[in-house]
C-alpha cells in the first residue's frame, strides 16, 4: 500500500523539491527579459523619433505672415503745423500702467498704449490732434538693438486724454535675438511739456520645440547614467543589450518616469516662464545641466524607495522566516506542502519505510 502511494504521490513540493520548481524559472525569466527587451526598444526609438521629428515639426511651422505696425483709430492731421504755443500744458501719467511689452515665444505684432492725462485744453486740437514723439533705439544689455524699421511710435489727443502707443513688429521674418531691450520713448510736441518714458521689450526663444529636444538628451543621458550606476561592473561595456532592457524594466520605467517629470518642472519654470530666454549662448547649456540634475534627482528617488523595500523585506524574514516562508507560499504555489502528505502524515511516514 505504501509502495502505491509512493508511485501515485506527487513530488515534493516544498524546499526539499526544488528539481520542479526550477525548470520553470529559466522560462519565466527569458520571457520577462524578452518583454521588458521590446518595451526599452519601443522607449529608446520613441526618444529617438522625437528628436529626429521636433526639428522638423519647427521647420515645417515657418514664419508666420508679416503684419506691419499700424495703430487703428489714429486721427488724420491736417496739412501744416498748429503754431507754438504760449503755455504749454502738463501730461500726467495715468497710474498703475505697464511699460513692457513682453512678446515671449510669439512671433506676432504688438502695441503698448500708454495714456496720460491733461491739465487743459490742447492749442488746435481739432485739426491737429497729433502730437510729436521721438524715440531711442532699444538696446539689450551688450549693445544689440531692435531694427528700428520695426518699431513705430505715435501720439495723439483722444476723449480728453492723450494716447502713447509703441508698436513692434515681430512677424514675417526674424526681428532680433531674443532678450531684454530697453528705450526711452518721448512727446516732444511745443503744446504740452516734454514727457520721457522708458519702455521695455522682451522677446524669448520662439521655437520651444527646440528647447524639448533639450529635456529628451536629458533624459536619455540620465537614464543611461542611473543604469550604469546601478547595473554595470567597471569592466563592462558602457553600452549593451542591458540597458535596454533595463529601459523596459519596471523599476526603469518608473525612475525614467520621475526623471521627466522632475526634468519638466525645470523646464517649464527655466524656459516656458521667461520672458527674455535664449539671450546667451549660455542658457541652453545650463538648462540641459539643470534638467540632467532634475532628472537624476527624480530618478534616485525611485531607486532608493526600491531599495528600503527589499530592506524592509530582509529584516522582516530574518525576524521571522516562518511568516516569511508562509508568505511566500501564499504568493508562489510551487513552494506549498504536498496535498496528499499533509492529509496523511502516517502515509508519508509509511512511504519512507
Amino acid at each position: 500500500m505504501s509502495d502505491t502511494a509512493e508511485k501515485t504521490r506527487p513530488a515534493p513540493q516544498d524546499g526539499l523539491g526544488k528539481s520542479n520548481a526550477q525548470p520553470a524559472a529559466p522560462s519565466e525569466n527569458s520571457s520577462s527579459s524578452a518583454l521588458s527587451l521590446w518595451i526599452g526598444a519601443i522607449v529608446i526609438f520613441a526618444a529617438v523619433a522625437a528628436l529626429v521629428a521636433l526639428p522638423m515639426w519647427s521647420a515645417t511651422l515657418g514664419q508666420p505672415k508679416a503684419m506691419p505696425c499700424s495703430f487703428p483709430g489714429e486721427p488724420s492731421q491736417a496739412p501744416g503745423s498748429p503754431g507754438p504755443s504760449t503755455q504749454p500744458l502738463k501730461l500726467v501719467l495715468i497710474n498703475g500702467q505697464a511699460t513692457t511689452l513682453a512678446f515671449d515665444r510669439a512671433l506676432t505684432t504688438k502695441t503698448l498704449t500708454i495714456q496720460y492725462g491733461v491739465t487743459g485744453t490742447i492749442q488746435g486740437v481739432g485739426q491737429y490732434p497729433q502730437l510729436q514723439v521721438s524715440q531711442q533705439d532699444f538696446l539689450r544689455s551688450d549693445q544689440v538693438a531692435l531694427p528700428s524699421d520695426r518699431v513705430k511710435v505715435a501720439a495723439w489727443y483722444q476723449n480728453g486724454r492723450v494716447l502713447l502707443k509703441v508698436c513692434v513688429d515681430r512677424s514675417g521674418s526674424k526681428l532680433a535675438d531674443p532678450g531684454s531691450y530697453q528705450g526711452t520713448v518721448s512727446i516732444v510736441d511745443p503744446r504740452v511739456d516734454r514727457v520721457d518714458i522708458p519702455i521695455v521689450v522682451t522677446l524669448s526663444y520662439p521655437s520651444w520645440q527646440l528647447v524639448l529636444e533639450l529635456l529628451i538628451i536629458a533624459a536619455l543621458a540620465g537614464s543611461w547614467y542611473v543604469w550604469v550606476l546601478q547595473k554595470k561592473g567597471l569592466s563592462d561595456p558602457a553600452i549593451s543589450r542591458g540597458f535596454v532592457e533595463y529601459c523596459g524594466s519596471m523599476l526603469g520605467m518608473l525612475s525614467i518616469a520621475a526623471g521627466v517629470i522632475a526634468a519638466i518642472g525645470v523646464y517649464n519654470a527655466t524656459y516656458l516662464n521667461s520672458t527674455s530666454w535664449g539671450s546667451t549662448a549660455e542658457q541652453p547649456l545650463s538648462l540641459l545641466g539643470a534638467m540632467f540634475g532634475a532628472f537624476l534627482a527624480g530618478a534616485a528617488s525611485v531607486h532608493i524607495g526600491a531599495k528600503a523595500g527589499l530592506a524592509d523585506a530582509d529584516k522582516s524574514q530574518a525576524k521571522n522566516p516562518v511568516q516569511a516562508n508562509d508568505q511566500a507560499q501564499a504568493t508562489d504555489p510551487a513552494r506549498a506542502p504536498d496535498p496528499a502528505q499533509a492529509k496523511d502524515p502516517a502515509q508519508g511516514q509509511g512511504s519512507g519505510a
